[in-house]
């Protein structure tokens, strides 16, 4: 019940409770009032009487006592008039028993009025001629106790109308800022640090609005300074210090996305030739400049080739990769002698013959990043056969089939449903080794039963719109085994960025996930946080569409460089995972602890469960415990 509603329930009970006891006593009052005036009337009516029949009353077959006692009986409402002579002979009688019946009987024996009998005797001359009774009719003083009553109902329950009414309002006025403290709670509990701007004027209530907006200033700081702690601790494991470069963790995640996306492109190895040698010569200061130039000098020879897609990465020391959007190997080839001839003109500052080699291999689609860094690193040998700040890019593919191949092999696959979904990154908690999450892993599979890269699978799926009826498999699979096995943990099912944002998918979701909310409650949805950025607010809109179902979302491979855990809150996540390279030696560097701390004290004041991936050894299992993080998988 709402504190209006008690207020209003509190204060109408006091008022009928005041008025009950003021409308009792009041009535008694009256009716004792009544009751004198009715004894005061009768022994009045007797006394004029008795004098008025004085000069009559020894003559007893007078017929004007008769017309007296008429007279006077009929002017007021009397309940008996009764004449007796000298001897208590009765010589005349008037009664009239007639009764009210608009008074209720219930309230004349709450409010009972007593008759009253006046007398008077009555003289002849020096002695006394008999004596005339007067009682008075209670039904009158009934009649007016009983208007009395209506009356004072009618006009309190006017006043209380009244009254009501101005206390919903006064009421309303006076507790609409709760509602607005309430929605401000709400809010800093989904993350969005709000304020109060328009005070309210009563002082308890004002008090707490400030409270509340100093809460949420002090909350909404402690999360900014979280997040500016996680980015510069995130710069650092992802950029390399000396170069300013993205490192190997960044390059694989790039790696990923592109295979998924399909995107065309080169990738080349860059080494700088000797670099030992080069600092056993030079001071640490002149090496890091010399390296920094190295870097410089590439990414103008990529700006004279004006090629689009400049992602230079630092791998190792001396080795770096580059990924370029070159559209053919004559443009790759023009590239690498462009790089090189500013290379050789940097060497030349150093004398220093030969500076770098570079080797190259176009992107295969069907292919591995392992695969290509071998090709790469193939034709990088090649290139150092050829001589001096040279180049070679090999013809090596991984590819086995033709893009029409593929597409007949994923129709196949999506038509006859060969696939096979396995579970395993299991999460335990880390307090008490219970399971908390499980994903389920898609495999399919060709004609001849053999495995399919997932990856290139999705990918060709999305091309041919194939892929929202092989996501629904998947979830309906899932939501089979989570019913049959009576699974109580959680199970995360990969769903693609495709399917998420689409109204189809959703159209056809919703009915497998509504025919069992018990069985969708243990159902989450994973996305990668590179995938989330794609479209955030069909990523946001989708968590609402899960949510509604009774169904979590969790955003996996996470990394702050992706998404700020500042923008989190926007989201309302159930789950978050961590990629990798966060919790990777953890045990053994306090940078990175530091870093997943932050994120875990985050992740409470956003309320979402932090999770670790694959944690490999025991060291940092036991630092990712210590943190305080909900689980983690190995």
């Amino acid at each position: 019940m709402t504190l209006s509603k008690q207020l209003m329930l509190l204060i109408s009970a006091m008022f009928l409770a005041i008025f009950s006891i003021n409308f009792y006593t009041s009535l008694n009052n009256i009716r004792d009032y009544l009751q004198e005036e009715s004894e005061v009337h009768a022994q009045d009516t007797a006394t004029s009487l008795g004098l008025s029949l004085s000069p009559y009353i020894l003559d007893q077959d007078d017929t004007i006592l008769s017309t007296m006692v008429n007279s006077i009986f009929d002017r007021g409402y009397y309940l008996e008039i009764r004449l007796e002579n000298i001897d208590g002979e009765e010589l005349l009688s008037r009664t009239n028993p007639k009764r009210f019946e608009q008074v209720p009987e219930w309230f004349t024996e709450l409010f009972p009025l007593t008759t009253s009998t006046a007398k008077s005797e009555i003289d002849a001359g020096w002695v006394v001629g008999g004596t005339v009774y007067v009682t008075t009719h209670p039904g009158l003083g009934y009649l007016k106790l009983w208007q009395q009553a209506q009356d004072s109902l009618m006009f309190a329950a006017i006043v209380l109308a009244v009254f009501v009414i101005l206390l919903f309002c006064m009421l309303l006025l006076v507790l609409r800022p709760l509602n607005k403290i309430n929605q401000l709670a709400l809010s800093i509990g989904e993350g969005d640090f709000a304020r109060i701007d328009s005070l309210p004027w009563t002082t308890e209530i004002r008090n707490v609005a400030k409270s509340m907006n100093l809460m949420s200033g002090k909350i909404e700081k402690v999360i900014t300074n979280l997040n500016n702690r996680l980015e510069e601790t995130g710069k650092r494991l992802h950029v390399d210090e000396l170069t300013g470069l993205e490192t190997k963790a960044t390059f694989e995640t790039e790696m990923k996305e592109r295979f998924m996306s399909r995107q065309q492109g080169y990738l080349f190895i860059l080494r700088i030739d000797e670099l030992g040698k080069l600092a056993a010569t030079l001071s640490a200061d002149k090496v890091d400049t010399f390296i920094k130039s190295f870097v410089n000098e590439t990414r103008a020879g990529l700006k004279d080739e004006g090629v689009a897609g400049d992602f230079l990465y630092r791998i190792v020391g001396a080795e770096f990769i580059l990924i370029a959007d070159c559209q053919n190997q004559a443009s790759a080839e023009s590239l690498c002698k462009a790089i090189l001839k500013r290379l050789e003109a940097l060497g030349a500052e150093y004398d220093k013959d030969s500076v770098a080699h570079i080797g190259g291999v176009a992107f295969d689609p069907q292919g591995t990043t392992a695969a290509l860094i071998s090709a790469a690193t193939e034709a990088y040998e090649k290139a150092r056969l050829i001589g001096q700040n040279s180049f070679a890019i090999t013809e090596y593919s991984a590819n086995t089939r033709s893009m029409d191949e593929w597409k007949q092999l994923v129709g196949d696959v999506v038509d006859n449903q060969r696939v096979e979904v396995n579970y395993g990154m299991r999460a335990y908690n880390l307090d008490d080794d219970q399971l908390v999450l499980e994903e389920a892993m898609s495999r399919v599979f060709d004609e001849q039963g053999e495995a399919l890269p997932i990856g290139t699978f999705i990918s060709v799926a999305e091309t041919l719109d194939r892929i929202i009826e092989f996501d629904l498999d998947i979830v309906s699979r899932v939501l089979d085994y989570i019913c049959t096995e009576q699974v109580s943990h959680t199970v995360a099912v990969n769903i693609s960025f495709t399917a998420l944002a689409s109204n189809e998918f959703r159209g056809q979701l919703y009915p497998l996930l509504e025919a069992d909310r018990s069985t969708t409650e243990h159902l989450t949805f994973s996305i990668t946080a590179y995938g989330a950025t794609r479209d955030l607010k069909a990523f946001s809109s989708f968590i609402d569409f899960a949510h509604r179902l009774g169904a979590k979302v969790m955003l996996k491979r996470f990394e702050s460089r992706f998404i700020p855990m500042d923008n989190l809150k926007q989201f309302r996540l159930d789950y978050i995972r961590l990629a990798r390279i966060y919790t990777e030696n953890i045990g053994n560097d306090p940078e990175k602890r530091r870093l997943v701390e932050a994120m875990k004290e985050l992740g409470e004041l956003l309320n979402v469960d932090i999770l670790a991936e694959s944690v490999e050894t025991d060291n940092d299992l036991e630092a990712v415990r210590e943190i305080g993080l909900t689980a983690a998988s190995r």
